[in-house]
């Protein structure tokens, strides 16, 4: 009997599938008495962990969000975070510290962060990291260390994605003097100390999310930062190689805004 014509029938070849990429997401604990819920693990604990591959977005994405909130305290940031960051399996393509700002009404993708400067408000144990710590922590480290991502192209493709909500995401150049800045400038240390380029690490700042429509519009945010993160580091990589500004420098085309995370504190 002659093969059928479904047998013989050319088939096409199958579409070649693009690398899992593995995203590390952390986000902090209870901040003051007016925040016992942190928006930022809010966030953070309720991400999905597959982001599927789509014709839009090739690329599939695991999340691994760590499993407790990061306590807002700078001894639990040393604790916790170089140990993460060096015994994680599967190792992090990309590592996304999300954070609560307490004075802003509006998002903020940070650009870097400071070495020293973290003594002069205490964490919810009462402690003041010094300059003397800091530098002691960090000897010969730069003053200010920047994302390895482009972040021009990371906001563009975010500003894409976000384009159908009606919602204020900026960029900014510094994560401020507090934990957000300390957990930032830990987590660079450490690729730091490995390669003085790579540093595939983002800080996104969130206002506080009280009802549940905002909560679930900054998940949303959260998903497309991590898409565009991933998308822009598959072209351009995370090595800083055209952005490297490690002395505090203004970057032109970057807005620069203060840090607001204090305006309440009394």
């Amino acid at each position: 009997m002659p093969p059928s014509r479904e047998a013989t029938a050319p088939q096409p070849p199958p579409e070649k599938s693009e690398k899992l990429v593995t995203v590390l997401v952390t986000g902090f604990g209870p901040f003051l008495h007016k925040f016992p819920v942190n928006s930022s693990w809010s966030i953070a604990s309720t991400l999905p962990s597959i982001i599927p591959a789509t014709k839009a977005h090739p690329i599939p994405i695991h999340i691994i969000v760590h499993h407790e909130p990061i306590r807002v305290a700078y001894k639990s940031v040393l604790d916790v975070v170089p140990p993460l960051l060096s015994n994680i399996c599967p190792e992090p393509d990309i590592v996304l510290h999300i954070g609560l700002s307490t004075g802003r009404t509006f998002y903020t993708l940070e650009k870097g962060a400071h070495r020293i400067g973290y003594g002069a408000i205490a964490d919810v144990d009462g402690y003041h990291f010094t300059d003397e710590e800091a530098k002691k922590q960090w000897p010969n480290l730069p003053s200010v260390l920047k994302t390895g991502f482009k972040t021009e192209d990371v906001w563009q493709r975010l500003r894409k994605e976000l384009s159908h909500l009606d919602v204020d995401v900026r960029p900014s150049e510094d994560a401020g003097n507090f934990l957000c800045g300390f957990i930032y400038y830990t987590s660079m240390a450490e690729y730091y100390k490995l390669s003085e380029k790579e540093r595939p690490v983002i800080f996104l700042h969130v206002p506080d999310l009280p009802t549940k429509d905002k909560l679930d519009q900054g998940r949303e945010i959260a998903c497309a930062l991590i898409r565009a993160l991933v998308e822009s580091n598959k072209h351009f990589g995370a090595g800083n190689s055209t952005e490297e500004n490690s002395d505090g420098e203004h970057i032109p085309g970057i807005r620069q805004e203060t840090d607001a995370n204090f305006s309440e504190v009394t």
